[in-house]
């Protein structure tokens, strides 16, 4: 009988559930996935229990699946709170109930009298099984495998009925707080299986151990139902060799151990993925068939905490990680495994090396992937309560993270008694399925949860079972048990601090379990964190929060599509927008914050030294440098009238043998420059030399670039005379009006600003903007403390006052100049800038404009210590932009979008893109797009037409775009407002973008410092072909 206070008692973890075991399937297996019926009430006591169900009353969702996404209930995204209210262990009385049922058969081929099981491998919450409407097994544990074993109550030759009561709530849910949506259901795979009549293999656990150069694989193999004396064969083989072990099992005795020697094994490493194949027969003492067979991909390696390092084989690694949940835009939790592949394609070909498994086991079939394609994984138990800190900070408005407040939570769960066998079941559950796997070196006690005498039980749990693997905890601030420090979002000051505390005797490293926030835009400034990284060996490296955004697909009223976060489906409380905060778009497409992390996540660096030497550097921990190829090549990039990469040269590079670790200097290549022109670059790329399981040949792992030369052309450029001007300057209170044959030109003297510019009948700019200006749209990183600094000192509302505004005519008539004094003030504060502008047209197609920018203050107290942006914005019209249709080529940085503290990820060169494609559509709206380091823009219409010219007297940033102004309003990319005409922003200076949403703010070489004495620069707009 289904007993419902299972669902609100922690000591019940589950009811006839099967020991867990190694995952391995047998070919006697049939998956159940697929349509089932469904009913869904509001209360376990509104659903049906074993009492028949009209068939027009079903509904159909498909398994593996999420009730939510399907008709029925709808998503909750929360990162720390709880949606309910906190009384542990009990939950709300309105517990929406999902009851699944399908009909299956056994085949007919399976033999008679076999051990028949039924497995779920992931349901959420938690969920009772019936079979033939007996009562079968009960489980909690979402993210955890469960077995049961049904033999007994199934119809042989027949027809079978399972139904599953699933519940949305439980005391389990007190323990599954992660940072994700709320989603329920059966989310993974329901298979049926067999077992041989004769008996099988129930488990098997093999552990690599290296002596000099040669292994030992020693193995225990426990059997289940034996009927008499049997034999357990176990090989191991690889390129031919293979290597075997045989021992003795019998009803009394079940478990057999043994070792099989292997001299110089190829040995596993993420870099080096050597897979032996393993098989694991059971067979009868004397003669016969093979009564049960297991075959897995088996990696050797050994893992140790060796000299305060974590080591794999005997070396220190360094995790160029990342966070990753189970995510699918439209099947939330149930991701396909060919998307999980594609997952880790990804990462592999972005230079990630490891992957953390937040915050609970992975579909089982992921660890065969990270084995074969070469990943360290930190494996952690589906555990966290991290709202059991908020509910006490919320109610004391108390920050984040105080000690007091963490004393405090631990003693809800992780230091109560009570729920010390669900903390063990969770901890046993992960490592009893995955510990056959190379890929999986760490194991985690779970996330947030706080440290308290739980843990500790699962640590000494843990190495009770697998002491072949070290494990983590970041709660363990002090490491007690745990095997390394861990951290999350630190400073560098606090990284100091543990380097300078550890010295180089210490006994356990640091790792950043969480780093680098990748909210929207960003994160900035990792390079900082690798390089500090690679001087200290206390540091091991870290996982980038996180790998992708989790927002779900859904459509506005209208039909427009867009992806969901917190709040969308009208759910309370919500956290927002805070499930946006990966590497990857929510389709699982790379973000800019990818493409900076490959950059600074490169196993390969390159310096020049000098004019001759190139010093290159092999940060990967296992292998040499001899399965890439570099190849080089010189590139001239001069006018914007060219607008392309002028190749003058290129080559491959001679490789020395350079090891793991170390480095080479090696000649600068001999390349031609003879008769060039304009800034000469040389570009080293690191391409791999053969097909690898996760890339073709011809992949970019690293690049370099280094400025050779910059040659100044020597053909002068002849002013265009302006012929009577001013007989053609009409001069009003309110406006200057430029008239001539070739060009008009229109200038507001109240507003100090261009009002309109034509040249040859095409119309330049448009009234719309052309003004300074210093805000930003807000990002997500500049929400906790930048933002409102800015908006406290006035930037998102600022006022302009013209003072003094004149036209002069020099050099015979033939050069005009406006000059205008303006001040840019915000309401109600003592500060302002004082801008001197100067606009000189020196022939008819070519205005320059200089800027002398001067901050000014009542008190200095007054002053703001920084700012957002320094910039100019022009509204272009149609003839230049052809609606966003037209084309933008610049050369500096690109092809993607730059900012101060992740330009290193841009290469500097000649690109072009369609207007309407520079910008970034990043989910939740927000500053993007921006190209710094740039030298010169053409923005045209289309190929031929006339076009703008953009100089300055410095590298600027550069934008173009219809959708700036609209940003900070819209909540999502669909309700942007574009702006009348495209807007192009030419910035002298911007400020870094952080990680601060979650995480250390812009550093402060990044940021964009006011400076008392002010800023001078020039910006010049020329009418080209």
């Amino acid at each position: 009988m289904v007993q419902f206070t299972d669902i609100e008692n922690p000591a019940v973890t589950q009811r006839n559930r099967l020991p867990t075991r190694a995952y391995a399937i047998p070919s006697t297996s049939v998956l159940l996935n697929g349509k089932w019926n469904f009913l869904y009430a509001l209360s376990p006591k509104l659903a049906p229990l074993q009492s028949a169900v009209a068939d027009h009353h079903w509904h159909s969702v498909q398994v593996p699946g999420h009730w939510q996404l399907q008709g029925f209930g709808r998503p909750h995204y929360t990162n720390k709170i709880y949606p309910f209210p906190v009384d542990p262990p009990f939950v709300p009385s309105e517990n929406p109930t999902g009851v699944y049922e399908r009909k299956f058969k056994i085949p007919p081929s399976w033999p008679a009298g076999s051990q028949i099981r039924i497995r779920f491998d992931g349901v959420d919450s938690a969920y009772h099984v019936l079979v033939n409407g007996k009562d079968v097994g009960f489980s909690k544990g979402s993210r955890n495998s469960a077995e049961y074993d049904i033999t007994d109550v199934v119809e042989l030759n027949g027809e079978n009925t399972v139904r599953v009561y699933v519940y949305q709530w439980s005391d389990a849910s007190y323990i599954e707080d992660q940072d994700q949506w709320w989603l329920s259901g059966i989310f993974r795979d329901v298979t049926l299986l067999a077992f041989n009549p004769a008996g099988h293999i129930e488990d098997f656990y093999v552990v690599s151990k290296l002596s000099g150069n040669d292994a030992e694989l020693e193995f225990t193999i426990t059997t289940a139902r034996l009927q008499k004396k049997s034999s357990i064969a176990v090989e191991i083989e690889h390129d031919g060799l293979s290597y075997h072990a045989k021992v003795d099992v019998d009803p009394t005795s079940p478990e057999g151990h043994g070792i099989i020697s292997i001299p110089s094994p190829k040995l596993w490493t993420a870099e080096t993925p050597n897979l032996y194949n393993l098989t694991v027969s059971l067979l009868p003492s004397r003669s016969g068939n093979q009564i049960h067979t297991i075959e897995q991909k088996y990696g050797i390696r050994e893992v140790k905490l060796e000299n305060g390092n974590i080591k794999v084989n005997g070396t220190a690694v360094q995790f160029r990680g990342v966070n990753r949940h189970d995510h699918h835009p439209d099947l939330g939790r149930a991701v396909p495994l060919d998307y999980i592949k594609r997952d880790l394609l990804l990462m592999k070909s972005y230079n990630i090396n490891a992957v953390r498994c937040s915050h609970y086991p992975n579909e089982p079939k992921f660890y065969d992937l990270c084995d074969e394609l070469g990943l360290w994984v930190i494996e952690e138990a589906d555990l966290e309560c991290h709202g059991f800190y908020e509910l006490i900070s919320i109610s004391e408005d108390l920050p984040d993270r105080l000690d007091s407040v963490i004393d405090r939570s631990v003693k809800f769960l992780s230091d109560n008694p009570e729920w010390k066998a669900a903390y063990l079941d969770r901890a046993s559950q992960m490592v009893l399925r995955d510990r056959n796997h190379a890929s999986v070196i760490i194991w985690s006690l779970g996330n947030e949860s706080f440290y308290g005498s739980n843990h500790a039980a699962m640590y000494h749990l843990i190495k009770e079972i697998d002491p072949s693997r070290l494990i983590h905890y970041e709660g363990d601030q002090k490491a007690e048990t745990t095997d390394m420090f861990s951290v999350m979002y630190p400073s560098f000051e606090r990284l100091q601090e543990f380097v300078d505390k550890s010295g180089d005797k210490f006994d356990k490293p640091l790792i950043l379990c969480e780093y680098a926030h990748a909210m929207g835009n960003g994160p900035g400034g990792l390079p900082e964190y690798i390089d500090f990284f690679r001087k200290h060996r206390s540091l091991q490296g870290g996982f980038v929060w996180e790998w992708a955004n989790h927002g779900l697909r859904t459509t506005t009223e209208d039909g427009i599509e867009y992806f969901g976060y917190g709040g969308d489906f009208g759910e309370y409380p919500h956290d927002g927008t805070f499930v946006f905060d990966g590497l990857l778009f929510s389709d699982h497409t790379p973000n800019p914050g990818l493409v900076a992390v490959k950059k600074a996540y490169e196993p390969v660096a390159v310096t020049i030294k000098g004019d001759d030497s190139l010093q290159v550097t092999n940060y990967f921990d296992y292998v040499n440098l001899d399965g890439l190829v570099a190849k080089w090549h010189v590139s001239q990039f001069s006018s914007a009238k060219d607008r392309s990469n002028q190749i003058l040269d290129s080559g491959v590079l001679e490789l020395p043998q350079i090891a793991a670790g170390k480095t080479a200097s090696i000649p600068v290549p001999k390349f031609k420059i003879d008769n060039a022109i304009g800034e000469i670059w040389l570009t080293v790329e690191f391409l791999l030399k053969n097909d690898a399981a996760w890339a073709d040949a011809g992949h970019e792992v690293a690049w370099a670039q280094f400025q050779i030369a910059n040659v100044p052309s020597t053909v002068a450029r002849v002013p265009e005379a302006l012929v009577s001007i001013g007989s053609s300057v009409d001069d009003t209170p309110a406006r200057f009006a430029i008239d001539s044959p070739s060009f008009k030109f229109e200038f507001n003297k109240h507003t100090a600003r261009i009002s309109s510019w034509e040249v040859d009948g095409v119309k330049v700019l448009t009234p719309q903007s052309n003004l300074l200006t210093f805000w930003r749209a807000t990002i997500d990183n500049d929400g906790p403390v930048d933002a409102p600094y800015w908006k406290r000192f006035g930037f998102d509302h600022l006022f302009n006052r013209a003072s003094n505004v004149e036209i002069i005519t020099s050099g015979n008539g033939n050069l005009l100049t406006i000059s205008a004094l303006t001040e840019i003030a915000p309401a109600i504060l003592g500060w302002k800038f004082a801008a001197e502008v100067t606009y000189t047209f020196v022939n008819s197609r070519t205005l320059k404009i200089n800027t002398k920018l001067t901050p000014k203050y009542l008190l200095p107290t007054l002053l703001p210590q920084y700012i957002p942006r320094i910039g100019w914005e022009f509204s272009l019209s149609d003839d230049v932009t052809a609606k966003g249709k037209g084309t933008v080529s610049w050369f500096g940085k690109g092809p993607g979008e730059s900012y101060a503290d992740k330009h290193y990820a841009a290469r500097v060169g000649v690109f072009e893109k369609a207007i309407d494609e520079l910008d970034t559509q990043y989910e939740v709206p927000q500053e993007n797009g921006n190209h710094l380091g740039t030298r010169w823009a053409h923005i045209a219409a289309a190929p031929g037409k006339p076009g703008l010219v953009v100089r300055a007297s410095d590298h600027f940033g550069l934008k173009v775009s219809n959708k700036i102004a609209g940003l900070d309003d819209a909540k999502h990319p669909h309700e942007i407002v574009p702006s009348a005409d495209y807007i192009l922003r030419v910035d002298h200076a911007q400020h870094g973008v952080g990680t601060e949403a979650c995480g250390p703010g812009v550093l402060e070489a990044y940021k964009l410092k006011t400076i008392k004495s002010g800023w001078q620069f020039e910006v010049e707009l020329s009418v080209e072909n």
